[in-house]
């Protein structure tokens, strides 16, 4: 019997996602990343302006030591992880600027 030996570090097979009903939504406006070199970590957080609408220069002063960004996740990411990440991404972008081009045609 011939077994077929491969060299080839890729591990291709169909993975399956479980429901994921039960993990809460995170809402974040801003990011930071941080390249460990070995690994890639992704920090989210939200930040609640405080200079809106009807606000004197004096409120939005008094507010300054509440201009924090509050971190709300931080995701752990192995390089070949991150880079398959920013790929799916950038693919997004190409996508949606596609689709937003053929929305604004004169065709």
């Amino acid at each position: 019997m011939n077994k077929k030996i491969t060299t080839d570090k890729k591990l291709f097979t169909d993975l399956k996602w479980p429901l994921e009903d039960d993990l809460p939504f995170l809402y974040a406006n801003h990011f930071s990343i941080l390249d460990t070199g070995h690994e890639v970590v992704l920090v989210f957080g939200n930040f609640i302006p405080t200079g809106l609408p009807h606000r004197s220069q004096e409120e939005v002063e008094s507010y300054s030591d509440q201009s924090e960004i509050q971190p709300v996740a931080k995701i752990v990411m192995s390089q070949n992880g991150f880079k398959a990440f920013v790929g799916l991404i950038e693919g997004r972008i190409a996508d949606t600027s596609e689709r937003e081009k053929g929305e604004f045609s004169n065709d």
